[in-house]
């Protein structure tokens, strides 16, 4: 019998390669929450820029601001008006392609009004250090701007614009903050590095626009921010996805525990091994129960039934092998006294007991 059911246990397996319900559950949640998980990232990472970027261009504008209100404005024009005035440095002319860049403005050092405009940008600039300040006047040629002041003067070797420096740029965004705020968020690039900016006009007391202002930041510190913000993102992502592909491994595999448990069982059940001990769970009652529970349950009291019957089911084999055994034995018993040699035997014995009565 043992060798039948090994036969149905073997005929019963499914043809193919096994693949465990664990790994079945772990791939799912791949396939299903990896692009979740993706696009979580992608609209956290555009999220995050927006409102980081968003913040950057608001504190520029409050930093332009902030210096217009705290200028001297009087000084600012009083500046441009005594310094120009027959200064062979501040020439009518344009300069030209030919013209050396040193000879195009300069640093009026010894003009206290200069460098007291200088030293007011520098410092708004220490409260902003990623920022570029620079103030400038109405040209003489359409579109064209003469510089004032430059937080460059400070930095080694000095850059930016010069005193008197007559500029043209490639776009109006600088010459139309004369008149209104220009903000230019796009990153550019000119003659001194990439950057976004905003513009504002310079207005005194009486309201009327005396020159403009530029703030300046790197458009590298920008795209700086935004690389840290996809680095530590990136960072992030990944440990939680690791550490949520670890508990999904782990989750899995306390889900399907119980089931494997019951397989085994099932597997012994069917190699005739009732002999399983299942927990007593009156020793530690749970408040929750779910369907494996359930499962469990009934598979215990199934068990106990298939036991029951087999084992009745086997009392009544043996009686019948009895059984089959006794009928044999009477129908050999049957055929040795039906036979003629038991006859012709039997005779001769009949005979015999006759003779030895009438000897007596």
């Amino acid at each position: 019998m043992n060798n039948m059911n090994e036969q149905k246990i073997e005929s019963v397996k499914p043809a193919g390669r096994f693949f465990s319900l664990r790994l079945k559950i772990w791939i799912g949640f791949i396939l299903i929450f990896t692009p979740v998980f993706v696009a979580s990232y992608y609209w956290f990472y555009q999220y995050t820029s927006a409102r980081v970027f968003e913040t950057i261009t608001a504190d520029l504008q409050e930093t332009i601001n902030g210096t217009i209100q705290g200028m001297d404005k009087e000084g600012f024009v009083k500046l441009y008006e005594e310094e120009s005035t027959d200064n062979p440095m501040c020439p009518p002319e344009k300069p030209t392609a030919d013209t050396p860049k040193d000879k195009n403005g300069y640093y009026p050092e010894d003009n206290p009004l200069y460098m007291e405009h200088e030293n007011w940008l520098l410092a708004v600039q220490q409260v902003e250090p990623q920022t570029r300040m620079y103030t400038y006047i109405k040209g003489i040629e359409p579109g064209e701007i003469i510089a004032i002041g430059s937080t460059g003067y400070f930095r080694e070797p000095r850059g930016g614009f010069r005193f008197c420096q007559r500029y043209t740029s490639t776009s109006s965004n600088i010459y139309n903050g004369l008149t209104a705020q220009v903000n230019a968020w796009e990153p550019y690039t000119d003659d001194f590095g990439r950057w976004i900016t905003t513009y504002a006009p310079i207005v005194d007391d009486n309201g009327i626009a005396v020159g403009a202002i530029g703030v300046d930041i790197e458009a590298s510190y920008v795209d700086e921010v935004k690389a840290n913000i996809l680095r530590n993102g990136a960072i992030a992502f990944v440990l939680s996805y690791i550490l949520i592909f670890f508990m999904v491994f782990w989750l899995s595999g306390f889900l399907t525990r119980p089931i494997i448990g019951l397989a085994g069982v099932a597997k012994e059940i069917g190699e005739g091994d009732y002999s399983h001990e299942w927990k007593d769970e009156s020793d530690n009652p749970r408040s929750f129960h779910d369907e494996i529970d359930t499962l469990t349950g009934v598979f215990k009291v199934m068990v106990d039934k298939v036991a029951q019957r087999e084992k009745t089911l086997r009392a009544r084999v043996q009686q019948l092998e009895i059984m089959v055994d006794r009928s044999k034995l009477d129908k050999q018993v049957k055929e040795i006294v039906e036979s003629d040699f038991f006859q012709d035997l039997q005779s001769k014995v009949k005979g015999m007991r006759d003779r030895f009565k009438k000897e007596e």
